[in-house]
């Protein structure tokens, strides 16, 4: 008598399966407005049974061929681990390159639309201090509103900054505050963040 067990197949490999089975078509179609929405609603129904708070994002096609895809946990420390495994369980793919979490852009002069308004780093100044070995960052932002918009703009330039991980895991505290121009002197640019941080 013949008895075959079945390995259930976790979340994470459902997923990665199903990635692998749609790859080409992803890379070639993520751009089209078209098809983009499909393979979003397809990646975040996954993304959802794994862990709630997993975000994606795609690059363009560099001059190698390869686009990269970045699993990310949207900041959100408690989910880190669930990116660590995405990543730890992806494939090898030839164009394809997989990361966990939003990484550094380089450049020191980006900027983002939000709402009517424009931010970029030229925005934003700083003062830090660390305490017990913790850093705290005041941010001193031009014309801040302290609306929850204008807040996820500024976490989104920090993650390009210095990265999701290290704004999330070296960061203990972060104030916010509407910058007094007159202050400027006594703050350093939000770009001299990275040096601190290294």
């Amino acid at each position: 008598m013949a008895f075959f067990s079945f390995k259930k197949e976790n979340k994470e490999d459902k997923f990665w399966n199903w990635f692998i089975k749609n790859e080409e078509y992803i890379y070639k179609n993520v751009d089209n407005l078209k098809s983009r929405d499909a393979i979003f609603d397809d990646i975040t129904e996954h993304f959802q049974e794994i862990d709630e708070n997993l975000t994606f994002e795609f690059s363009p096609i560099h001059e190698n061929g390869i686009r990269e895809f970045f699993i990310s946990a949207d900041g959100i420390k408690e989910s880190f681990p669930a990116v660590e495994r995405m990543i730890s369980k992806s494939p090898k793919l030839k164009n394809w390159q997989f990361n966990a979490f939003r990484q550094r852009i380089p450049g020191d002069s980006i900027a983002l639309n939000f709402g009517d308004y424009e931010i970029g780093y030229d925005d934003i100044y700083f003062r830090y201090s660390t305490e017990n070995n913790e850093l705290g960052i005041e941010l001193n932002i031009r014309n801040f509103d302290d609306s929850g918009e204008m807040k996820n703009a500024i976490y989104t330039l920090l993650d390009g900054l210095i990265g999701e991980y290290d704004v999330t895991v070296n960061i203990n505290w972060i104030e916010w505050k509407k910058l007094e121009e007159e202050n400027i002197q006594n703050l350093q640019p939000l770009i001299n963040l990275r040096e601190v941080i290294d």
